[in-house]
């Protein structure tokens, strides 16, 4: 769907055309079809309606909650559950309902959306009373995990994203809980063993999720979450592990970030429909790409490692990183898993996923086995920043080495990216390469012994650039890519 302000712009630009009598009326009435012109007066107020009735409805759940709280001695048990279940089920059903009407305008969809937003608030209110009638024992990850499955379980039925986007806030709350109170989750249901393989149970919850729902945001946060979840099983059992794997783990969050391809999946799929057939080896040839339709969300997966790739690569061109790891081991912590095997198999089936999604995108190369400037230059990062992390942990740390090291990736990266944005014409990554550069500069100013009068010569030098740079790519770059045919 096509955003308003094109729609708007459009509209304008065909009224003037059609005026001009350079289209014909048909011609304006197709367009007019295509775009929903009819809409666009009203699509800002209805925004604005949706973000009222949303909010509307987390304070009605909330003042449900409280007014139940506040009354709650005097309630009995069966009172207080039947008017809770009562309204979740009303919010649920007409909220339902509401969506699947028919008619000219969103406005009684909207309105469903935000009964069915009230009725997931209503269900963990449900949850928690159930849990105080019966009297168990649980922990608040439980709570929030029960919680979230049950929205998202209504988020997979009605195909709503903002629902995903809810549940997966619940889980992250309970995961991060869980993490911060590991003590009481030995013995409970939904206790450590979750935790240990959460990057998997994200991966089989939220991305084919987002491939219902069509949203590249619930991806991303997706992604997100299952690369950090991730990191934390890394940290935790990285330095049990020998030096040269050890080493590799760390940068497999990133690495499958980037190597993540839409049309893995079809593959996969007809890879096993042929296994029956006993066919050996197996053929399939490479899947003809339609990159705006089946490449939905390999732009989002690749920003999100450039993203990661470049903070981290800050953070450790600082040498008082090297420095403090100096005075203990880099990367050690204390193991917070009673049985590490889920955590080994966990990053094993990742690792495994990787190496076989880097593998298919050089594979998808017309002529031979090759991966493309972009993917070849990425993997170049990712092996040398393996190979720093490999001598830090056999040699020991590199404060003068690593810190230069890690500034020439960024810097490099940083240079990349504004390259990237200058040959698209896309201001995304040409503004975060110009951002990353100047906080490069500026960290080394004030990382490092100079004079009052230098630093100011700095700021103001990065200053001008920046606004120099950044007026001559919004006045040049991007009209001549506009107006490319």
């Amino acid at each position: 769907m096509a955003s308003d302000e094109f729609r708007r712009e459009l509209q304008r630009e065909a009224q003037q055309w059609r005026s001009s009598e350079l289209i014909s009326e048909e011609q304006f009435q197709a367009l007019a079809e295509k775009y929903d012109f009819a809409t666009i007066a009203t699509a800002a107020r209805d925004r604005f309606i949706m973000i009222l009735l949303g909010l509307g409805s987390i304070l009605i759940g909330i003042g449900a909650i409280t007014f139940v709280a506040a009354n709650w001695q005097a309630l009995s048990q069966t009172l207080k559950a039947g008017l809770l279940f009562i309204a979740m089920l009303i919010c649920d059903l007409s909220g339902f309902g509401l969506i699947n009407r028919v008619g000219p305008s969103d406005r009684w969809r909207r309105l469903g959306q935000a009964l069915l937003l009230l009725g997931a608030l209503l269900l963990g209110a449900n949850l928690a009373l159930m849990g105080q009638i019966v009297h168990t024992s649980g922990t608040r990850y439980e709570l929030c995990a029960a919680w979230a499955l049950g929205v998202l379980a209504m988020a997979y039925g009605i195909r709503l994203p903002f629902l995903g986007f809810l549940a997966l806030l619940l889980l992250g709350i309970g995961y991060w809980s869980a993490l911060w109170d590991m003590v009481w989750l030995q013995n409970s249901l939904l206790g450590v063993w979750t935790l240990q393989t959460m990057p998997l149970l994200l991966a089989a919850l939220f991305i084919p999720l987002a491939y219902l729902c069509r949203s590249p945001q619930l991806f991303a946060l997706s992604a997100t979450a299952i690369a950090s979840s991730l990191l934390i099983l890394i940290f935790d059992v990285g330095r049990s592990l020998p030096a040269f794997i050890d080493a590799l783990v760390l940068i497999l969050p990133f690495a499958a970030l980037w190597a993540y391809d839409d049309t893995l999946w079809p593959f996969l799929w007809q890879l096993l429909r042929q296994l029956p057939d006993r066919r050996w080896p197996v053929t399939v040839p490479p899947p003809v790409v339609d990159e705006e339709s089946e490449r939905r969300f390999q732009p989002a997966a690749r920003g999100l490692m450039l993203f990661g790739l470049s903070v981290m690569y800050w953070v450790l061109s600082f040498q008082t990183v090297w420095e403090a790891s100096a005075r203990r081991s880099l990367l050690d912590t204390q193991l917070l898993w009673r049985n590490s095997s889920l955590v080994v198999l966990t990053l094993l089936l990742f690792a495994a996923w990787t190496v076989g999604a880097w593998a298919y995108l050089g594979w998808r190369s017309p002529r031979v086995w090759r991966l493309d400037t972009s993917s070849a230059t990425i993997l170049g990062f990712l092996l040398i920043t393996a190979a720093i992390f490999f001598a830090s942990f056999v040699i020991g740390p590199l404060p003068i080495l690593a810190t230069m090291m890690m500034n020439v990736l960024l810097a490099v990266l940083a240079i990349g990216m504004m390259r990237e944005g200058l040959g698209s014409g896309t201001r995304i990554p040409f503004w975060w390469g110009m951002v990353m550069l100047t906080l490069q500069i500026l960290s080394r100013v004030l990382e490092y012994e100079t004079g009052l009068l230098v630093k100011s010569l700095v700021f103001v030098s990065c200053g001008i650039a920046m606004i120099f740079v950044g007026l001559w790519f919004e006045r040049h770059v991007r009209p001549l890519r506009v107006d490319a045919p």
